[in-house]
């Protein structure tokens, strides 16, 4: 039998559903509202015074900023142009500043050569007002045969029969005759230095050659002619050189008693023959040969004036050449008078560069020393020749101006 079915209880019915929130939340609102709104609005416009206020304080300050950034951008634009005017000035002023130095140097160096140029007057015046003091100094009887005349070492004396001769000194300058050699005699002689001066008539360069040996050293005069030998006594008594010997004889080749050749015209005398156009007359003179006479055996300086007979006096001292390594010689060179005595200037300057010597011919307006030969000195009619060991200190000293 089928069991009765169950009886289903019946489902309780469900709660009617409440009204949705947001119809909860409006009519809270609408109830509400009318009391919180106004305070809402307060609140509200409370709050943004609040930051409006903060909001127009910042707007003033970012005025005032901004104001002063262009304040500071203007002071900087005037900075700038403030700068670029001092640059531009700068540049001007270094400008005018390098100008002004070179104008400045310029000035200086004019000033150098100003200065240079004063410092030269006393050289150039100096011996100008010395020639004046000199020549201004009247001509002195001395006594009845001489005159003296002043020149720049000390006193000279002429005869006073031969007139042309000392109008001659009068007129040259306060250097002599051959005011070039005398330079060179000047550079070459040393104090203490053995000189011998061969052919040295009234002693126009053996004074000069005395004053450069000094009191220290000693010249031998040769001179054997009477009237310029007295004058040359003379002359060394008056300027007190007691260092100077003076000697009546003549110098050659070998010793002995030969006959020389007195000359009309002061100077001219020789061992040798004089032209027929020449005045002259013969004297017997005693000859010696410089290595007999040289004391001990040494000689610094030889100055040969013999008018022709230079390689006679050379071949009587080829002792002292060889034993006086730095010995130097001034020989005058005349081509006339070596075609009188049989020789050419070939002959002449070929014994002296045998003997080891250099030749130098001097200029007697400069007192310059060139190098020289025959072919060249063959042109001139007479001129002295300086004769020195090459590389030597005589050279040194003759080329040393």
């Amino acid at each position: 039998m089928r069991a009765p079915a169950a009886e289903t209880p019946e489902a309780s019915p469900a709660p009617p559903a409440g009204p949705p929130p947001r119809r909860r939340f409006g009519f809270a609102r609408r109830l509400i509202g009318p009391v919180l709104s106004p305070v809402a609005n307060y609140a509200r416009r409370y709050l943004q015074a609040s930051v409006e206020h903060e909001l127009r304080q910042a707007q003033a300050h970012l005025n005032i900023l901004s104001a002063d950034l262009h304040a500071t951008q203007a002071r900087l634009d005037h900075t700038q142009s403030l700068l670029h005017l001092v640059l531009q000035q700068q540049q001007v002023a270094t400008a005018t500043l390098q100008t002004l130095s070179a104008q400045l140097s310029h000035v200086q160096n004019r000033g150098d050569q100003a200065y240079g140029e004063l410092a030269r007057l006393p050289g150039l015046f100096g011996p100008r007002f010395d020639e004046l003091e000199i020549k201004a100094r009247p001509l002195i009887h001395y006594d009845a045969e001489s005159t003296a005349i002043r020149m720049r070492d000390g006193y000279i004396l002429a005869p006073t029969a031969l007139p042309t001769f000392v109008t001659m000194l009068a007129n040259a300058t306060s250097r002599g005759l051959e005011p070039g050699t005398g330079d060179v005699l000047r550079r070459l002689v040393q104090p203490g230095m053995v000189v011998a001066d061969v052919g040295a008539n009234i002693g126009l360069l053996t004074l000069i050659m005395a004053w450069a040996a000094g009191p220290s050293g000693k010249v031998i005069a040769f001179e054997p002619e009477a009237i310029p030998r007295a004058n040359l006594e003379k002359m060394r008594h008056l300027n007190g050189l007691s260092w100077v010997e003076v000697r009546d004889q003549a110098v050659g080749a070998q010793a002995g008693q030969l006959t020389f050749h007195v000359s009309d015209i002061i100077g001219h005398s020789s061992l040798y023959a004089l032209p027929e156009t020449e005045g002259s007359r013969e004297i017997q003179v005693e000859v010696v040969r410089l290595d007999d006479v040289a004391p001990a055996k040494r000689m610094d300086v030889v100055k040969i004036d013999v008018e022709g007979a230079e390689l006679d006096v050379l071949a009587g001292m080829s002792g002292l050449i060889a034993k006086n390594k730095d010995l130097a010689i001034v020989a005058e060179f005349g081509p006339e008078h070596l075609g009188r005595v049989g020789q050419t200037p070939a002959q002449w300057f070929k014994a002296f560069a045998d003997a080891g010597f250099k030749a130098y011919i001097i200029d007697e307006t400069t007192g310059a020393a060139e190098p020289t030969n025959a072919k060249a000195a063959a042109k001139v009619v007479s001129a002295n020749i300086a004769f020195v060991r090459a590389g030597g200190d005589a050279e040194k000293r003759l080329l040393a101006r």
